[in-house]
């Protein structure tokens, strides 16, 4: 799978596991919902600038971001617990 791909699953994955929607990215990121939303859809990819501000958004390191989908689970679990918003 290609990083571009990586990066828009993990994207995905990340902005549920942080009940955020493709709204809130796109305002926090300074980018317009349609941008965002295309690079979800796969009909855009994101250049480097783009995708560190969303990186930075669901606050993860871009090169996590760029990690396999199954690696990436654990990565995400973590930095969830960390910022306080998984329930125990």
């Amino acid at each position: 799978m290609p990083a571009v791909d990586n990066f828009r699953a993990n994207l995905r994955a990340a902005m549920d596991a942080q009940r955020l929607s493709q709204r809130d990215v796109a305002r926090e990121a300074d980018m317009s919902h349609s941008y965002v939303n295309r690079v979800l859809q796969g009909r855009t990819e994101p250049g480097l600038p783009q995708c560190e501000r969303l990186a930075k958004v669901v606050g993860l390191p871009l090169p996590a971001m760029l990690q396999s989908p199954k690696n990436f689970s654990d990565i995400l679990l973590t930095a969830v617990a960390q910022l306080g918003t998984v329930s125990e």
